[in-house]
């Protein structure tokens, strides 16, 4: 018997009048369809680290990565750019001069706690606090409804510009007591971190419909090989960027859906000269994109120029545990070094290197960007709230008139440069089902599910 692939999330859109109601089960309808199967388990491998997820983070690996699954946020957008209600009850209202954002009723997050105004309040203060600053722009800080524990004021806001604000994935609802070490929110799936290992589970909370899997468990891989490895010998059910090290598995399924991120050097004021901006680009754009095709970046240009560090012997720095990173980053070195100007890669704790980023006591900085919404001007804010949350504001309150939005464009002019995409590929078992996010590219975890077609 033939199995629909329409996503959980996709027939919940058309489905947001009675979900608001709060009277809508998902789990309870895709059962009685008996259309996509609900129950069962996924295991995977990945080079990136697991061990915290941050909704608000724009530099997040495991936020553009599992984000999707675990998190919701207030609106979406449909096919049309048009903002609907997810977690509020309505599209905001203007009441007596004042805007107003209401909640959906008897909401609570994975792990039991009831959300309210206050929750919505924390988190754009929290979001506010990273680059989500540049995309808040000028609209005014919320506050708690005086009367309504449910609603929030946002004073004379747009109503328009304000919903499809609060529909980046960098906005997204999280509770009071929300620690990236111990992820909590409303989406398809609960979180939990040990170590190098994360666990993914079905939420029976979820505000927009359940995950159809039980569990997905994702082990954090000391190198690239090592989930290529474990894909081939049948012990995981994903292989990353590839089917297989040494020959492809049997069966495997290959796929690419999609960037989630761009992964980016930057440049910082240890760098003298070689920190202006552009330079970051200039350097990535002379690379042979043969050298780095083993990394799945995505189409890389044809090189133009040179990729030769002028500056002082310094280090190029990542994050701790994330060995897709790491790798690229003595890749990177090798081929940015020459006699006087030595470029070596070193991995820093998250923390130490979050606190480099923020004051720019570096040279060179491997990371990634995560976008704030669909590309076009979403993807110029983005880039320049990762090099300077303030300066980019100004982008939001007077977007340029330009005739390109590709990344690498316009980067030109920021002390950042795109060397290429994380993108969501590689193969999986045969019987695996990797639906595409509907919001965007990457995956939908929430939707993945197994089964014969």
């Amino acid at each position: 018997m033939g199995r629909s692939l329409t996503t959980r999330r996709a027939l919940l859109r058309s489905c947001a009048g009675v979900a608001a109601l709060g009277s809508f089960s998902w789990e309870r309808s895709a059962s009685s369809l008996g259309r996509t199967p609900v129950g069962g388990k996924l295991a995977l491998v990945l080079p990136w680290p697991v061990n915290s997820i941050d909704p608000h983070d724009i530099f997040d690996p495991a936020g553009a990565l599992f984000g999707h699954a675990v998190f919701d946020e207030l609106f979406a957008l449909d096919a049309s750019g048009d903002a609907y209600p997810t977690l509020a009850s309505d599209v905001p209202i203007v009441d007596g001069g004042k805007t107003i954002v209401r909640l959906r009723e008897g909401m609570t997050t994975s792990k039991g706690r009831k959300l309210d105004a206050r929750d919505v309040v924390f988190s754009v203060a929290r979001a506010r606090r990273g680059a989500a600053l540049a995309w808040w722009s000028d609209l005014p800080t919320p506050t708690p409804h005086p009367k309504d524990p449910l609603a929030v004021v946002f004073a004379n806001a747009d109503p328009t510009l304000l919903a499809r604000t609060l529909s980046s994935p960098l906005l997204a609802l999280v509770p009071r007591s929300f620690e990236p070490t111990h992820p909590d929110g409303t989406g398809a799936m609960t979180a939990e971190t040990s170590g190098a290992r994360l666990v993914l589970r079905r939420n029976p909370n979820a505000a927009r419909g359940a995950s159809f899997l039980d569990e997905i468990t994702i082990e954090q891989a000391p190198d690239l090989l090592a989930p290529l490895r474990s894909f081939q010998g049948n012990l995981t059910d994903i292989g990353w960027l590839s089917s297989g090290l040494h020959a492809p598995r049997p069966g495997a399924q290959s796929f690419d859906l999609g960037s989630v991120a761009w992964i980016v050097l930057q440049t910082g004021s240890e760098a003298g000269p070689w920190g202006a901006p552009g330079i970051a680009q200039r350097l990535l754009d002379g690379l042979a994109p043969e050298r780095l095709e083993r990394f799945g970046l995505g189409a890389l240009p044809p090189a133009t120029g040179t990729a030769e560090w002028g500056g002082r012997p310094c280090e190029l720095l990542v994050q701790e545990g994330s060995a897709y990173l790491a790798d690229l980053a003595r890749t990177l070195s090798s081929l940015l070094s020459r006699a006087g100007h030595e470029v070596t890669a070193r991995a820093l704790s998250a923390a130490e290197l979050a606190n480099r980023r923020k004051s720019g006591a570096y040279s060179l900085l491997l990371g990634l960007v995560r976008p704030f919404g669909a590309p076009g001007v979403a993807t110029l804010v983005a880039l320049a709230a990762a090099a300077d949350p303030l300066s980019a504001r100004e982008i939001v309150r007077r977007p340029p008139r330009l005739t390109s939005f590709a990344p690498r464009v316009l980067t030109r002019t920021l002390k950042l440069g795109v060397l290429g995409e994380l993108r969501v590929a590689g193969a999986h078992a045969p019987d695996v089902h990797l639906p595409k996010n509907a919001g965007g590219d990457g995956w939908d975890l929430g939707s993945s599910y197994r089964g014969a077609t």
